[in-house]
């Protein structure tokens, strides 16, 4: 009966013991993966800590850029204004001496009385400011005797002539303008239409 006892009594120390052994296992697994899991949260704040760098200096970098670019648009606006500003400097330099003909053709005219020397004045004038015109960059669009184009064009009226094709121009009403290849002015025109004829019944 002691035997019993004893025997019992021992294999209760033998299940204890294979229990604590297996504990201690599981207890060691446990701070193992604590173990790696502290690492791996020690990466992930590295990681973050230089993912917060790198976008502090992103956020640095996009601000410099957008300072650079204000500055960029304010120069640039800058030197259009001061472009601007000279261009229509440069012409009106041109057109001056224009405008001192004009005053000594109507001085001329009012002391002489001569109508046709006026006129000559004026004529010499008028070719001044084509040919100062001419070298801007402006170029008369041809109108009379040409085909309609809506582009160039802007019809205001309409003919009807026989001897002339459908769609024609036969007035030129006011001179329409190019500037570097940009239609400034079309020009205004009448074009012929002639009237379908029917036959009589």
């Amino acid at each position: 009966m002691k035997r019993q006892r004893m025997g019992k009594t021992k294999g209760k120390r033998v299940g204890y013991k294979a229990k604590y052994l297996e504990t201690e296992a599981e207890l060691t697994e446990a701070r193992r993966e604590v173990s790696i899991l502290k690492q791996r949260l020690k990466d992930v704040e590295k990681e973050l800590e230089l993912t917060d760098r790198e976008a502090k200096e992103y956020l640095g970098y996009l601000g410099r850029l957008k300072g650079e670019l204000k500055s960029y648009r304010e120069r640039t606006q800058r030197e259009k204004e001061i472009l601007k500003e000279s261009a229509a400097e440069d012409l009106i330099k041109e057109l001056l001496p224009i405008l001192d003909d004009f005053e000594l053709a109507i001085g001329s005219a009012k002391k002489s009385k001569n109508f046709s020397r006026f006129v000559e004045g004026v004529k010499m004038i008028f070719n001044q400011v084509r040919d100062l015109l001419k070298k801007q960059g402006l170029k008369p669009i041809k109108a009379k005797g040409e085909e309609f184009d809506p582009y160039l064009h802007e019809a205001v009226g309409t003919a009807d002539l026989k001897k002339y094709p459908d769609n024609l121009i036969v007035e030129e009403m006011r001179r329409g303008y190019i500037l570097n290849d940009k239609v400034l002015r079309p020009a205004v025109v009448k074009v012929n239409k002639r009237a379908s004829e029917t036959p009589e019944k």
